[in-house]
């Protein structure tokens, strides 16, 4: 989101242009700062929260505040300090759309054009991270989200590689039907996908639920998964850079986490055995393959793909939540068939949400969620008759 070529301008000059830099400064330590208790009652935070809002107040308008909101936002998401994140981000986004961010096309500018590549894509990352951000913490609520829909002409980040280095090179756009040889899709910019593709999975739940035949929402459905298995693929098999991989990395798995979500997300409204709500006598045929597409998806994730993001986290807290719908999945499975490679799949999972605990208190939530649907009483039994059964 921060442009690091840009930062290091403004650390050395002798006056920032932004008289909200500092402001940023301080949210860019309380975001590396580590607080393994009350990190509400953090004092940088607190000062942080009051320093936006003082700004707010002041009538400042710009890129570093708006940055400074999201930070303290991804502060109090990391930390589960609710309902104060999600007012940040309603915060934020206002800001963002007041600026013109959401729509360079047809919204009203309150500034002139950026002078510069870097800083054009500066402010396009940090859209992206408020759409992102508001799309993870609207995802179990039947809320309407801050930021709106990401219009026709918008295009993705470049890759994370050349951003960091300061490179200039092209922009792929959002909708488009392939890209371009000549530029490769970062993990950050595969994450803005996921967030995208699970804005759409939202909005397909809400039609849903609101539909009394649910008969032309299933070739949507079949569109989504479709598109979501290909993002899942490409996820797979890239590297932060966007560059091939025989082998997922960590920076990756907040994409494929975000992905995964929406896949769950879409599935779990279909891969019931119970009727749909089908205006029709009957069930029909794409009812019935959405339903088997769903179990194997399901199945997949939770045995597979929850424990590569489990084993090794990529220093996010946001896969937490992924990890926690698929640890519910598993003990699903595990009453259903007992098997064997999903109590491992949860033993991994909640080992890495231990892990994550450590640093992040939405993880420690988490478990505790866990802890009262007895989830972890399903791996406490899988010990003891390992241990009964062992023979000497």
């Amino acid at each position: 989101m921060i442009s690091r070529k840009r930062l290091v301008f403004e650390l050395n000059a002798q006056s920032p242009d932004d008289s909200c830099f500092m402001l940023l400064v301080l949210c860019i330590k309380l975001c590396t700062t580590s607080t393994k208790h009350q990190p509400k009652e953090l004092s940088l935070y607190i000062v942080a929260r009051s320093l936006c809002s003082e700004a707010e107040m002041g009538g400042f308008v710009s890129l570093r505040l708006l940055q400074s909101l999201v930070l303290v936002a991804v502060y109090e998401l990391s930390h589960a300090i609710y309902p104060a994140a999600f007012l940040t981000l309603g915060r934020a986004a206002r800001l963002g759309i007041l600026m013109g961010f959401h729509d360079r096309k047809d919204a009203q500018q309150l500034f002139k054009p950026a002078e510069t590549w870097t800083l054009r894509e500066e402010q396009r990352r940090t859209w992206w991270a408020i759409f992102m951000l508001d799309r993870l913490v609207n995802i179990d609520s039947s809320l309407p989200p801050a930021a709106p829909e990401p219009c026709q002409s918008e295009l993705l980040p470049v890759n994370d590689t050349d951003w960091d280095n300061g490179t200039v090179v092209p922009s792929e756009p959002l909708y488009t039907k392939s890209f371009s040889s000549v530029t490769t899709v970062g993990s950050f910019a595969q994450t803005c996908q996921a967030a995208h593709m699970l804005s759409k999975v939202m909005r397909h739940k809400k039609a849903r639920a609101s539909s009394q035949d649910i008969t032309e929402l299933l070739p949507e459905a079949q569109h989504l998964h479709q598109a979501l298995s290909a993002l899942h693929t490409s996820i797979e098999g890239s590297e932060s850079d966007g560059t091939p991989s025989q082998t997922p990395e960590p920076s990756t798995f907040p994409a494929l986490a975000l992905c995964c979500s929406a896949r769950l997300v879409l599935y779990n409204q279909y891969a019931c055995n119970e009727p749909l709500g089908l205006a029709s006598n009957g069930p029909i045929a794409l009812e019935t393959e959405l339903q088997k597409v769903g179990l194997e998806g399901i199945k997949a994730i939770a045995s597979s793909t929850s424990r590569l993001v489990a084993r090794d986290t990529g220093g996010c807290p946001f896969v937490a939540r992924f990890l926690y719908h698929a640890a519910t999945e598993c003990a699903w499975f595990i009453k259903e068939n007992h098997e064997q490679i999903m109590y491992d799949a949860l033993e991994d999972i909640i080992r890495g949400l231990r892990s994550m605990s450590e640093n992040w208190e939405l993880a420690s939530q988490y478990i505790s969620l866990l802890e009262q649907e007895e989830v972890l009483k399903l791996i406490d039994q899988d010990a003891d008759v390992s241990s009964s059964t062992s023979t000497f």
